[in-house]
């Protein structure tokens, strides 16, 4: 069975391959397919799994919420950089 999650949101643009990624690592239990597409997961388990689903998926997705996060706040940090360098360098008469 598919069982479809709203998400609160939809995803910023890296993180479903973000998502991906750590769901495919390796894990203690089985884990199903799962895939996020906009403000949706959906995952493929039976009804009883399901419980067991959405605890991995909680963790994982607490975890990429993290890594997504950071990895924004280094791009603004990396654009905020680059502009001060910009303006430092702007010549003007």
């Amino acid at each position: 069975m598919n069982m479809v999650l709203n998400l609160s949101a939809d995803a910023p643009v890296n993180c479903p391959d973000a998502f991906r990624e750590a769901w495919n690592q390796p894990a203690p239990a089985m884990r199903r397919q799962a895939v996020v597409e906009g403000s949706r997961l959906a995952s493929t388990c039976m009804a009883y799994e399901l419980q067991g689903q959405i605890d991995q998926l909680n963790e994982v997705i607490s975890a990429t919420n993290d890594a997504c996060r950071l990895g924004s706040e280094q791009a603004e940090l990396r654009q905020d950089g680059e502009l001060r360098d910009l303006k430092a360098s702007l010549r003007y008469d």
